[in-house]
């Protein structure tokens, strides 16, 4: 009898073990979905961002079922109304709508359709019996349905993501993915340096983009937006960075023997590895050449800067990581070739390097659908008519992801985003305020924050946040600085 239950113990105390090594799985998942995106040309075709938008499903199901401490088991509510109310409004646009009423409502849809839906205008001319409908003529605000349902699925399972991940990541899970993500970017920023050294632009050695002109760095198409993916990782690297060198020689005697002793150590070496990593992944985005990208590394650099001065304990570790910060933009910008970068910059001129006359259009063409847009995620759609600058090539997005907001959704769809936006920084407010984070969550989240206000000056002028790859690891970024953090900080 005594055997028995000493087996059963046993047999209970394994089945906790494996039960808890797969609860602590969430981080490796959350990785395992940054990689594909990435990896996968940031996931831009279908084949890739349908098992992207499944997977981010799924863990962030598991992250809103997920067994958590009291202080987390409540789903972000402000974010959560947020997102429903945005998804409701690109619902709106969905609905079909009776000829008569769509034109009173959205005359632009009316007027677009006329001339781009050959069955539509059939239909009109023939007062709906072209086709032999018994049934009045009826079409959504959307013009073109089909890519709205697209966009709207995309952002159905992002906001799960972010949800879920908000509430079910712990502090091992963000101790498993920030290191994780910084070697992925190591591993991306080598991959890149190495396609322009030797596979003249080709992605990994052998794809090569149909447009010549697109500038494909490591697995993306379009070198800004590997520029992107790197502003939203090296702030988090660096926040990981500042955490070792708070913690570093801690306990530690200042004589110059324990000093160099230290530097023995797991945490010493962990250290200089994350260094060395910010290092090449900032060499890697100057590299590009992408003029967002290199202006928004400098402002997340001097963002993280500022975050040294105030929140590091010494003045000697406030210099000393100060100095390394400027060490790596300065290194980066004279490795890719201060003249070639220069010459690069000057070709900036009052039209933004071909931006101003995206703009123009897509102010134009705001204008002809004011009120309930063209439709989430039409902005291609509309080019195909409405364009006028530039017709030696079709763009398929405005180069600015607000302007294009406010095109494709109306005032109807960009007000709910502007309150989504305003509730999630209230939000990140919060956790800050609260201060229950440790020194290293602390850091981490302020470097989450950081990529996250990189992201959003670089979006400005690029549309980084397209790229559903980008889009999870945006994601990611979101849930850290949003996430509650149990009072018992030891037990995460």
């Amino acid at each position: 009898m005594a055997a028995r239950r000493h087996r059963f113990a046993a047999l209970s105390v394994y089945a906790g073990k494996v039960g808890g090594g797969i609860m602590r799985g969430m981080g490796w998942a959350v990785l395992l979905i940054v990689a594909w995106g990435t990896l996968a040309f940031g996931a831009v075709y279908e084949w890739a961002y349908r098992p992207l938008m499944v997977a981010c499903v799924v863990v962030g199901v598991w992250g809103l079922l997920r067994r958590v401490p009291s202080v987390r088991r409540g789903v972000c509510g402000a974010v959560l109304a947020g997102l429903l109310v945005t998804a409701a409004a690109i619902g709106v646009q969905l609905m079909p709508l009776e000829r008569a009423t769509l034109q009173q409502v959205s005359p632009g849809t009316d007027a677009f359709l006329r001339q781009y839906d050959v069955a539509y205008a059939q239909e009109v001319l023939a007062g709906g019996k072209a086709l032999g409908l018994q049934q009045p003529i009826q079409h959504p605000i959307s013009i073109n349905p089909a890519r709205t349902w697209t966009g709207l699925a995309l952002l159905g399972a992002f906001g799960i993501f972010l949800l879920g991940l908000a509430r079910g990541l712990d502090g091992f899970d963000v101790r498993t993915i920030v290191p994780g993500l910084t070697a992925l970017g190591v591993v991306l920023s080598l991959v890149g340096i190495i396609q322009k050294a030797l596979w003249n632009g080709k992605v990994y050695g052998f794809w090569e983009p149909i447009n010549h002109g697109a500038g494909p760095f490591g697995p993306f198409i379009n070198r800004n937006h590997f520029a992107g993916w790197m502003l939203l990782a090296i702030p988090v690297a660096i926040g990981y960075f500042s955490a070792q060198i708070a913690k570093g020689m801690q306990g530690v005697r200042r004589d110059w023997r324990s000093r160099i002793v230290w530097f023995s150590t797991n945490q010493a070496n962990r250290t200089v590895l994350v260094g060395f990593a910010v290092l090449v992944m900032g060499m890697a985005l100057v590299m590009t050449f992408s003029r967002s990208g290199v202006s928004c590394l400098l402002l997340a650099l001097a963002i993280s800067a500022a975050n040294v001065w105030r929140h590091q304990a010494t003045r000697a570790k406030k210099r000393w990581l100060s100095g390394y910060l400027l060490f790596v933009f300065v290194l980066a910008v004279s490795w890719a070739g201060i003249d070639a970068l220069a010459e690069r910059f000057s070709h900036v001129n009052w039209q933004m390097g071909g931006r101003a006359p995206a703009w123009d259009d897509a102010w134009r063409i705001h204008q002809m659908f004011p009120w309930l847009g063209a439709g989430f995620n039409t902005y291609g759609t509309a080019t195909l008519l409405y364009q006028r600058n530039d017709l030696l090539a079709h763009y398929i997005e405005a180069h600015n992801d607000y302007l294009q907001i406010l095109v494709e959704g109306g005032w109807l769809v960009a007000v709910p985003v502007v309150l989504t936006v305003l509730l999630f920084a209230r939000e990140v407010w919060k956790r800050f305020r609260e201060g229950e984070d440790d020194q290293t969550g602390y850091w981490i989240r302020l470097g989450a924050v950081t990529g996250i206000v990189a992201m959003a000056f670089q979006e400005v002028v690029e549309f980084s946040l397209q790229m559903p790859g980008n889009a999870a690891l945006f994601c990611v970024l979101g849930a850290i600085a949003i996430r509650k953090t149990s009072a018992h900080r030891a037990r995460e």
